[in-house]
This record gives structure tokens, C-alpha cells and sequence, in this order.
């Protein structure tokens, strides 16, 4: 993937969220865009399985696993920002199923349960909106409300684009 570093296993992630999203594609399709597994190893109960772990320059850190003997594979990630690790895999939003919103926000709750210290982090996961100023100079938002993290890394993709517009993010006023 483009400017994605590999991470070393084990990968550091909290145990919760357990997943982002689903794959609605085979390990070999995954393994086609990702390259060669990374690391193999068993299951328990379940058996094989391939994963690939990558940091994004923004900081992002997202993992695949596919169990050998399943249909599809999962998509942890660092935080629980699944718009912002849909911009950064090379492949369609409609080669996943997200986790329903209602089990998101359960999970969110017992991830700050058992990981008090992520509590700000759970909390600006909507505080921040990415900005553009248009040819007449007034702004306009870009996108949804988001983590800080993503809308510094909307702005990056945006000024790499060489658009003669000005992208700035702030925080949304509550």
C-alpha cells in the first residue's frame, strides 16, 4: 500500500474493538493488494490465519486477519476512526461490512471502561472539521466531523493534490 509502512507482530492493539469491518473478499484477493502475509500463525478453535499489519504516515495503524478456512477476513485498527481506514485501503467501501453503530458505540463504552486513559480519545473522535476556502473566499466544510488525526490527514491528501484552494481542519464547537 502507498506509503505504508509494515508493523512488527504482535500488533499493539487493545483488545476491543474486536473489529471495524468485515471483508467481503477472499484472503487471496487480499493478499493480490497487500502482498504475501506478513505473519502466520494458529487460532485457537479456529486454525490458520494470514495477517498483514501497516502504519500510515498520518500515524494510522490498521491489521488484517484471514482464517484460512473462512470466507472473508476482519479490519482492526489504532482507533476506531472507520472512515478515515476506508480513505487509506486500496480497496471499495463496498468490499466491507462496518460494525453497526449501535455495537460501536457499546464497544467505545467498554474500551473506555477497561482503558480509562483513552477516554479524550474516544471523545474527539468527532471534534475536529476539515475546511476549504473557495474561489470567492469564503469556507466551506469538506466531509464529516472527525478526529483530529484524520482531518490532518484529509488536509495533507487535499494539499498534495496541488488545488490552488487553501484546506485547513479545526475543532467543532460543541
Amino acid at each position: 500500500m502507498k506509503n505504508a509502512k509494515p508493523l512488527a507482530f504482535p500488533v499493539p492493539f487493545p483488545d476491543i474493538p474486536g473489529y471495524l469491518l468485515i471483508c467481503n473478499f477472499s484472503r487471496e484477493t487480499a493478499a493480490d493488494k497487500l502482498g504475501p502475509p506478513m505473519f502466520v500463525d494458529w487460532v485457537d478453535g479456529l486454525g490458520n490465519a494470514d495477517f498483514w499489519a501497516f502504519e500510515f504516515p498520518c500515524g494510522l495503524q490498521v491489521a488484517f486477519e484471514f482464517i484460512h478456512n473462512s470466507e472473508g477476513g476482519r479490519v482492526v485498527a489504532d482507533s476506531p476512526e472507520i472512515e478515515h481506514v476506508l480513505r487509506h485501503l486500496p480497496f471499495s467501501e463496498s468490499e466491507f461490512v462496518q460494525i453497526d453503530d449501535n455495537i460501536l458505540q457499546l464497544t467505545l463504552k467498554r474500551l473506555v471502561s477497561r482503558y480509562p486513559e483513552r477516554q479524550n480519545e474516544i471523545d474527539s473522535l468527532r471534534s475536529f472539521q476539515v475546511w476549504r476556502q473557495g474561489d470567492d473566499g469564503n469556507p466551506f466544510r469538506v466531509g464529516d466531523t472527525t478526529s483530529e488525526r484524520d482531518a490532518r490527514c484529509q488536509v495533507r491528501q487535499f494539499e498534495s493534490l496541488s488545488h490552488k484552494q487553501l484546506y485547513w481542519y479545526s475543532r467543532v464547537e460543541q
